[in-house]
């Protein structure tokens, strides 16, 4: 009988979850169908009744997904607003003064929105786009 060495089947894992990155981040704004929604949804039924998901957990799967399938993009989910710069700091988990360089050196894809001429804001889906993007990159 023949059979594929351990090693072998190890590196086309990792083969595998590596183009899934990449198409993961080339397409972000996937929709999802309310069919698709509710399959999952009752998939995840088993798993509160053994008690590995709670009630509001359940809850907030069942609105994520159907606010999924209405709309194209994860971001979406979040309500939009324009946030300090020290807010997007704290988001991305640096330091005001870190970002800041990040920003000069343009590191960061957002773009900052000026607001009555000086007052500097983001939009805080634009700051969770990157944060996404990114953790599918390094993941």
């Amino acid at each position: 009988m023949w059979r594929l060495s351990p090693h072998y089947l190890n590196n086309e894992k990792k083969r595998k979850d590596k183009q899934m990155s990449i198409n993961a981040t080339d397409n972000l704004s996937v929709r999802i169908r309310p069919a698709t929604a509710r399959l999952v949804y009752r998939l995840l039924i088993p798993l509160l009744d053994s008690g590995l998901v709670t009630v509001s957990e359940l809850k907030a799967i069942r609105i994520s997904l159907s606010a999924l399938s209405k709309t194209d993009n994860l971001s979406s989910l979040v309500a939009p607003r324009l946030i300090r710069p020290q807010e997007a700091a704290e988001m991305l988990g640096i330091s005001y003064s870190q970002f800041r360089t990040l920003e000069r050196e343009g590191v960061l894809p957002f773009k900052r929105r000026v607001i009555g001429g000086k007052t500097v804001r983001y939009l805080n889906a634009d700051v969770l786009d990157y944060m996404m993007v990114k953790s599918l990159i390094e993941g």
